[in-house]
């Protein structure tokens, strides 16, 4: 029978719920440090690289944050209970002031009612604090210690107390804590507190351990505490606003989607597919935390042992980094640039893509494992010709591509993995910018491969491990050849 072409685009991301022999042609079994970019197909992800050298102190470092084009960190002191909050200046940590020992999250926005009154808030298990946009740093003494999570609603601060507390700052005075003389209140949710999410419809989202709540109303005199969600909970660090809130729950990928009802939620799982990874307990209770990138529309989750999950409308792919980060922090430049900063266990502070090609100086070592291809016609065995890749690059590549048959248990000799070196940049007139663009090169190259062998499935391992630019597998043209009913 004479030879059959076929096109196969690539995307999905990873499915671990699909039994093997159903899965899309598109989808992967394996993804580790590839992305599903929202327009289709795989992208070999940036890294990341150190902003300055190592913040002073020892240990992980506690919070990351910038604010109006400042980076702030936090570290503990040496051989002492306390911490230190440190902004970088012209690439130096320089001392801001001394906080609390513990984990630090942050807020910014503005209570105050003025052009000026733009404001950064933290906490972390001590007293919440204030830095204006002159870089002024104040305390509030007045409030009570020991909140972890902290969020701005109705132009109160809103502070969250692990054992189950939601307490509010005077309207639009956060140094206020007065509730007979200030309008600050406290509202007692009865469960182990997570997080804070603002959501739709001005509400705000109180996570919990085992279920998920949420306030309404406009200030202290009338807010209202309902249950939305009572039998799943969020896993601390892991909440996010993307598109809506999501969060890490106990069986993976959860969240909260709005109906046309004002203040009617829902849950919904987008995140099926990789359930199985939070069957592993050990893992599934090591989030550490979370962050969104709204420039490839995801949301990233990373775990205590150096992994991490990227999700995108399109698909969800796993990600491995040699550095073990703790914090994390989505941010915005006055530029309107998107910052993305991580603080990890040796007290580093990375800014993660951003043109960064490499972990910190160590290539990027990507693999894809795409789900074997029937063709359409299980039953029949073919032979497999030549496959012509299309990829997508910025910059020199190299990557090696090894097809298997029969979901490994194929007659045919192994193939050796193949060498696919493409060098990509060309640009649309008026579209692309100049620079970043060459000349006589193709916006698009097909590259073939030989893949000889026989087979009812054929399937394909993609590998790099070079500090280049990411490239894109957009999808595969298959030449094969119809042959003969598979025999008992």
């Amino acid at each position: 029978m004479s030879n059959q072409p076929r096109y196969v685009p690539l995307g999905g991301g990873i499915d671990l719920q699909t039994p093997t022999r159903q899965l899309p042609p598109g989808a992967c079994l394996y993804a580790i440090n590839y992305e599903c970019p929202v327009s289709g197909g795989y992208r070999r992800i940036e890294g990341y690289m150190e902003v300055a050298e190592d913040v002073p102190g020892e240990g992980p470092i506690l919070g990351v944050v910038t604010f109006h084009d400042d980076i702030y960190a936090i570290r503990k002191d040496v051989g002492t209970d306390t911490a230190t909050l440190y902004r970088l200046n012209a690439g130096v940590w320089t001392t801001v002031a001394a906080v609390h020992n513990g984990r630090h999250e942050f807020v910014e926005g503005n209570v105050y009612a003025t052009e000026s009154g733009n404001a950064l808030y933290g906490v972390g298990g001590g007293l919440p604090f204030e830095i204006k946009s002159d870089g002024t740093f104040t305390e509030f003494g007045t409030a009570m210690p020991g909140a972890k999570f902290i969020a701005l609603h109705k132009n109160h601060l809103a502070l969250g107390f692990e054992p189950g507390s939601v307490q509010f700052s005077g309207i639009g005075d956060p140094s206020s804590w007065d509730a007979a003389t200030g309008g600050a209140g406290e509202i007692g949710v009865g469960e182990t507190l997570t997080g804070l999410l603002l959501g739709r419809g001005g509400t705000l989202h109180v996570l919990c351990r085992d279920s998920i709540k949420t306030i309404y109303g406009d200030s202290t005199a009338n807010f209202e505490l309902r249950v939305t969600v009572p039998n799943s909970g969020a896993k601390p660090y892991s909440a996010q606003n993307f598109i809506n809130p999501q969060f890490i729950a106990e069986q993976g990928f959860s969240g909260l989607e709005s109906t046309d009802q004002f203040g009617d939620f829902r849950p919904f799982q987008p995140g099926a597919k990789v359930e199985p990874i939070f069957r592993d307990a050990e893992l599934a209770n090591q989030v550490v935390c979370s962050m969104v990138s709204k420039d490839r529309g995801q949301y990233r989750v990373l775990f205590d042992n150096g992994t991490g999950l990227y999700s995108s409308p399109t698909g969800i792919t796993m990600v491995k980094f040699p550095d073990k980060m703790r914090v994390a922090h989505s941010g915005e430049l006055q530029n309107g640039e998107e910052i993305i900063l991580a603080g990890d266990d040796k007290g580093r502070v990375y800014r993660m893509d951003n043109e960064a090609y490499t972990f910190n100086g160590e290539p990027i070592e990507a693999f894809l494992s795409l789900a074997y291809n029937d063709l359409g016609n299980p039953t029949v065995r073919k032979r497999f010709r030549r496959a012509w890749w299309d990829i997508r690059s910025g910059t020199d590549a190299e990557i090696s591509i090894q097809p298997d048959f029969d979901f490994g248990q194929a007659q045919s000799s192994r193939h050796l993995r193949q060498i696919v070196r493409f060098i990509l940049g060309g640009g649309r007139w008026n579209v692309d910018d100049w620079d970043d663009l060459r000349w006589s090169v193709p916006i698009l190259a097909q590259r073939p491969v030989d893949i000889t062998g026989s087979g009812t499935a054929v399937n394909f391992s993609i590998y790099s491990n070079a500090p280049s630019a990411p490239f894109e597998v957009l999808g595969y043209d298959i030449v094969f050849e119809q042959r003969r009913l598979r025999r008992g």
